[in-house]
């Protein structure tokens, strides 16, 4: 029981790291775009107009950071990065209670969690917040499926641990 306990408490604490600071370092996103940014990947035009078709002005007091920071675009990847450390850090805090506790019961109700937290990591780049639409954006054709397949693994690895743990409390086979 000891292996189990081991097992399953390492791998949910390094998939639980692994989906927190994944997409800011292993698959990152897109993040924050400014009008700098814009201004330069739009520098051939020279017509006025950024990539979304509005005209890009300064203001005339001279004010560039205000400006810039009115015309920061945050991509929908950046806050879905941001919900997956909060949700990543909680399934590895799980995983951590799971090495800790001894109690059957409580270590069935920790894999129910991490279930539940594994179909919120799955729900957070696919329905909830989601990723860019574009399919040449590293978040959809990277971020994306590592988080999905983490998130798989997570929620049907702790459905087998809850089912593992309350089939074999019942015969009364497994000790603490």
């Amino acid at each position: 029981m000891v292996k189990n306990r081991l097992i399953t408490g390492i791998l949910f604490l390094l998939l639980g790291v692994f989906i927190a600071f994944g997409p800011i370092t292993v698959f990152p996103v897109c993040g924050v775009h400014t009008m700098k940014e814009t201004a330069t990947e739009s520098a051939g035009k020279m017509d006025g107009h950024n990539s979304e078709g509005s005209i890009q002005t300064v203001g005339s007091t001279g004010d560039h950071t205000a400006s810039a920071a009115a015309a920061s675009k945050v991509m929908k990847c950046h806050w879905t990065a941001r919900a997956e450390l909060g949700v990543g850090l909680v399934i590895a805090l799980l995983g951590l209670l799971l090495l800790i506790f001894r109690s059957v019961q409580v270590r069935i109700g920790l894999s129910i969690a991490l279930g539940l937290n594994g179909i919120l990591a799955l729900l957070i780049p696919t329905v909830l917040i989601g990723v860019c639409g574009n399919v040449k954006m590293t978040c959809r054709s990277l971020t994306l499926p590592a988080l999905v397949i983490l998130a798989s693994v997570i929620t049907v690895a702790a459905a087998a641990n809850a089912f593992y743990l309350y089939h074999f409390n019942r015969k009364g086979q497994v000790g603490t």
